[in-house]
């Protein structure tokens, strides 16, 4: 499939309205200003649902968007596709695909991160889809079909990639690998991953947090480190994301339920501060959230984003600035991004109850070079997905 020229097609394609309930309450947070990334041209006609985004900045101030296009959220046709934006996430490009299509068919979960002078990472997940009707979890038994991990490289800003580069994991073709790479102080790649039960139900290896990382550019990688564990075989690590601060501690932060019992857990967290060779016990947030990601504000300091989806009447997302030079949660600051308006979510108990109660996730921030703070999540809303991007505003929290 040919590219799209880089930038053709820029445009809005959505701005924050009273709809969307912008986070007023839960002090002085919130977004500025939302915008959809893309919009499917004809709806009437097809599906194109866009879902599970990240961005990363380029040297040039281009920021860039990773997300998946698929007919729906288990889809066999789920592909990853970029846009980019030169005017600072008002604007964006028309998708392109990232990586040509591959016989048998296999879906697509990627995440991309800058790696300076034009050189883009991917890293992530998919799975071989030759039944186009079955679904991806077990709604059953909660598994998931076998996948493979990738990653792969740009040399262009994105334009053009290498081809899907497999990692050999513990976990053996159950493997979530859906957080973006880190570059850690002493130039190694770095990302969490975790294990899902395979399709019966069972798992095929420990179920921990693992640091998938390479010290030599890519050209071989371990996930030797667990980098989140409970002592517990029954208890999730999912959605797991790195942040590094400026002392080179490495902070991870995840989703945490007991799969036996399905009692749900806050959020912990745990670190590293020698360079990811150890990390600590967990240590809870108090948060009861689900998909979550940390953002590094400078010095010890750094912005938890959180998919607060259950047990709570007023879903959202959520944000927490955490001053960590004890080595503890503490919170300096939080209030309410962006809200879903009133809740509870309801399940959809036709897919695996991990997906049930998806409706929104995967928030994640990035720090620009000038300092300000851009966030990005998914959202459904009347059956049709949306990636939404905006400045986040911390009401003076976050000193620039």
């Amino acid at each position: 499939m040919a590219h799209p020229p880089f930038l053709a097609g820029a445009r809005v394609a959505f701005t924050a309205a009273a709809s969307l309930a912008l986070a007023a309450q839960g002090g002085d947070f919130g977004v500025k200003e939302l915008v959809h990334v893309y919009e499917n041209p004809c709806p009437q006609l097809r599906s194109r649902q866009p879902i599970f985004p990240n961005l990363c900045e380029l040297p040039d101030g281009t920021l860039l968007c990773c997300y998946i296009i698929a007919e729906a959220m288990e889809a066999v046709n789920a592909r990853s596709y970029l846009s980019a934006s030169r005017d600072g996430g008002k604007t964006w490009s028309k998708p392109w695909r990232m990586f040509k299509e591959v016989d048998p068919p296999e879906t697509e979960y990627f995440k991309c991160t800058s790696l300076g002078g034009g050189r883009v990472a991917a890293l992530g997940y998919g799975a071989v889809r030759i039944d186009p009707d079955q679904p991806q979890g077990n709604p059953e038994t909660g598994g998931l079909l076998p996948h493979r991990v990738y990653w792969a490289l740009s040399e262009d800003g994105g334009r053009t990639w290498s081809g899907k580069r497999p990692i050999d994991e513990s976990w053996h073709a159950h493997t979530e690998a859906s957080a973006p790479l880190v570059v850690l102080k002493d130039g190694a790649f770095a990302a969490p991953i975790t294990g899902f039960p395979d399709w019966s139900g069972k798992m095929t290896s420990r179920l921990c947090g693992r640091m998938l990382v390479s010290r030599d550019g890519g050209a071989t990688w371990n996930d030797d480190t667990v980098c989140m564990d409970f002592g517990d075989a029954s208890i999730s690590c999912y959605e797991q994301r790195f942040c590094v601060l400026d002392s080179g501690t490495i902070v991870d932060i995840g989703w945490n339920e007991d799969l036996k019992t399905g009692r749900r857990l806050p959020n912990h967290i745990t670190y590293s501060t020698d360079g990811g060779r150890t990390f600590s016990r967990p240590i809870s947030t108090g948060v009861m959230g689900q998909a979550s990601s940390l953002c590094a504000l400078g010095g010890e300091r750094f912005l938890a984003v959180v998919a607060r989806r259950r047990d709570t009447d007023a879903p959202g997302v959520y944000g927490y600035v955490c001053d960590f030079r004890d080595r503890r949660w503490n919170v300096a600051a939080q209030g309410v991004l962006w809200s879903a308006g009133p809740g509870p979510i309801k399940r959809d108990r036709k897919m695996a109850e991990v997906f049930g109660f998806l409706k929104f996730g995967q928030p994640s921030v990035v720090r620009l070079r000038d300092g300000r703070l851009m966030l990005c999540f998914w959202y459904q809303k009347e059956g049709q997905y949306q990636v939404a991007v905006g400045e986040v505003d911390l009401g003076g929290a976050c000193a620039r």
